[in-house]
């Protein structure tokens, strides 16, 4: 009867080896999964900042376009010329730089158009 026991008892010595080399080799090629997952994890964060930095230079230019670079003093040159009194003209700019469009319509009309803009700017910003 100990002679059974025994023999049951290599058994479990034999299966505990052979469990043991399997399990390090699972232990092995899970450290390599991870090593290779944080390796993806890099060039993925790395793909992601490269796709954030282009986002932010475009939107860069974007706002460029819609704002350009602030007021323009070419502007403030201009409107003497108009013979409009200080006082207008100083409400003039102060409309002009409030509304970007109202700067960008400016720029982009010639002579007489340009004093008429401002005089009808000037007129509404009296009735408000």
């Amino acid at each position: 009867m100990n002679e059974p026991e025994h023999i049951n008892e290599d058994e479990d010595e034999d299966e505990v080896e052979t469990i043991s080399p399997s399990i390090a080799r699972r232990s092995g090629s899970s450290s390599t999964r991870k090593r290779k997952r944080a390796a993806n994890d890099n060039d993925l964060a790395m793909a992601f900042k490269e796709m954030i930095s282009e986002s932010v230079d475009k939107l860069g230019g974007v706002l460029q376009a819609t704002f350009g670079n602030g007021p323009q003093p070419k502007i403030a040159s201009e409107l003497p010329k108009m013979n409009l009194s200080t006082d207008d003209q100083i409400k003039a700019l102060n409309i002009l730089f409030e509304k970007p469009q109202n700067e960008r319509t400016f720029l982009t009309l010639d002579g007489p158009m340009k004093k008429d803009f401002l005089l009808m700017l000037l007129g509404q910003s009296k009735r408000n």
